[in-house]
């Protein structure tokens, strides 16, 4: 495999992959303007995305064409030569790794950002690399599928999570905040790895700030480990599940919650719990509870709990982060440890033709999910630097998390061993409110008619009706869009006057 450069008729530089020219020998910048020119997309995109453009002549015609693209390189050769820069590139080292692009791609622009992008070849560039070319166009076929599922999901559950919205802000009572710590923490999920971990998690809990992610509260609990912080994220009915453990216990609990969280609504009343506000920076909470003046954390929206609780604990601790039983990949008997919530609500459907075995089974299979949630892991991996670590009690773990080291208790210990925890220390003095549901209602209604926010909840159709050319189809969207806003304020209106 060997690049070579050499001269254009014209006297400009061009070049050749294993003796295939990426640009033209008589005149390479002629060549760019041509291929500029047959570009016609049917909308007006928010970047360009061109795989392998090699000495980059094109940059300067696209710029003119596309004056409010952004555009963006896949590159098959490294530290090949750039006539003319772009705003980023992306280096496929190995196209046997072609899913870390996948991810790589998805965590940098997001699911809006790649379904209003561009896409394209360098044509000289396919001939040389025809394999490789296709290989990343079957792979971004299946990216932009999945950020079409995404975006489906997303505008599917926004009058679900608008009405979390609505009843979070109404009843919430007691708030706190958090004080940054020098401990390392301890995050805790309910994969497999945790079971054997609980005995070890018991004997060191005070030694760790420790953050259970709410699929591991109820093991955590049951084996006498009492979490600094709970957290809980998702909006759907299924998470709200987890949660209703914490109404049978006494302890002093701090629930670390967005308000699209679906939270059982005993929890707000109950004395021995405090919620400890996230607002996520794609979101409008943190105007909203400025304006409210309720106390908040800043958090970033994650696929997975795990993800959020580990950039939380980012924010909180300056010491080492610890992930426990974040195992992100197949099992063979339970996928969470027990006990936990969604198995005991699963099991009492269990019968003879759909048995348990057989139910376990099918959840332990890999899935698209599990290998976003990992890859995201993986991707981020030398942001986290030398603080995060995974730790298990020896559990040989099928994927690696990039450059996350993988130890064991032993190690840990002689990590932290000078380690104690003081309690108070950890928040700020708890906000006791009043919740004025007249004001929050009018603070949510006004926002419907706010073009971001709007964007924010209804992504989907907001993208059709930003990128279509006709006009037919922007004036159906935009009928069914008002239809929904105008049932969502209805809804905020009778609210109002219970």
């Amino acid at each position: 495999m060997s690049l070579e450069y050499s001269k254009a008729k014209n006297e400009t530089p061009t070049c050749k992959w294993n003796n295939i020219y990426l640009h033209s020998s008589y005149n390479p910048d002629q060549e760019a303007k041509r291929f500029t020119e047959t570009l016609s997309p049917n909308f007006i995109p928010s970047n360009i995305i061109i795989i392998e453009p090699a000495l980059s002549y094109c940059i300067p015609y696209l710029r003119e064409k596309f004056p409010s693209s952004k555009i963006y390189a896949i590159r098959l050769i490294k530290d090949i030569k750039n006539e003319f820069k772009f705003d980023g590139e992306f280096l496929i080292s190995d196209i046997e790794k072609i899913d870390n692009l996948e991810s790589e791609l998805f965590n940098y622009f997001g699911e809006i950002e790649l379904l209003n992008s561009f896409f394209i070849t360098w044509p000289p560039a396919h001939n040389a690399f025809a394999e490789e070319d296709s290989r990343i166009w079957l792979m971004l076929k299946k990216l932009l599928k999945d950020c079409q599922s995404i975006l489906a999901t997303r505008q599917f559950f926004a009058e679900r999570w608008i009405k979390n919205q609505i009843n979070f802000l109404t009843r919430i009572e007691k708030t706190a905040s958090i004080n940054k710590t020098p401990l390392p923490v301890l995050i805790c999920a309910s994969g497999a790895s945790l079971n054997a971990s609980l005995s070890y998690i018991k004997k060191l809990q005070q030694r760790f700030f420790i953050i259970s992610c709410s699929s591991s509260i109820k093991a955590l609990f049951s084996n006498d480990i009492i979490p600094d912080l709970c957290i809980s994220t998702d909006g759907g009915f299924w998470a709200k599940k987890h949660l209703n453990c914490l109404t049978k216990y006494q302890n002093e609990i701090k629930l670390a919650v967005s308000s699209e969280s679906n939270i059982p609504s005993d929890l707000f009343s109950q004395n021995n719990i405090t919620i400890v506000p996230l607002a996520y920076c794609d979101n409008y909470d943190s105007t909203i509870y400025e304006q409210l003046k309720i106390p908040y954390e800043k958090a970033k929206r994650n696929g997975t709990i795990s993800g959020t609780a580990l950039e939380l604990a980012m924010n909180i601790s300056s010491g080492n982060i610890y992930l426990c039983g974040i195992d992100l990949e197949t099992s063979n008997g339970f996928v969470h440890t027990q006990p936990n919530e969604l198995e005991t609500e699963n099991s009492i459907k269990d019968n003879k033709i759909f048995s348990k075995d057989k139910r376990t089974f099918i959840q332990g299979r890999d899935s698209k999910q599990l290998s976003l949630y990992r890859n995201w892991f993986i991707n981020n991996s030398d942001r986290f630097g030398s603080r995060v670590f995974r730790v298990s009690c020896k559990h040989s773990f099928i994927n690696k998390l990039g450059q996350i080291k993988d130890i064991n208790f032993d190690e840990l210990i002689k990590m932290e061993s000078d380690k104690v925890k003081n309690t108070s220390d950890f928040f700020k003095k708890t906000v006791v409110l009043k919740s004025d549901k007249k004001t929050i209602l009018s603070l949510i209604k006004n926002l419907i008619n706010d073009d971001q926010w709007i964007k924010n909840y209804y992504p989907a159709d907001c993208l059709i009706i930003d990128r279509s050319q006709d006009t037919d189809v922007k004036a159906e969207y935009k009928k069914k869009l008002d239809i929904k806003l105008s049932k969502l304020t209805e809804y905020i209106s009778r609210q109002e006057k219970q």
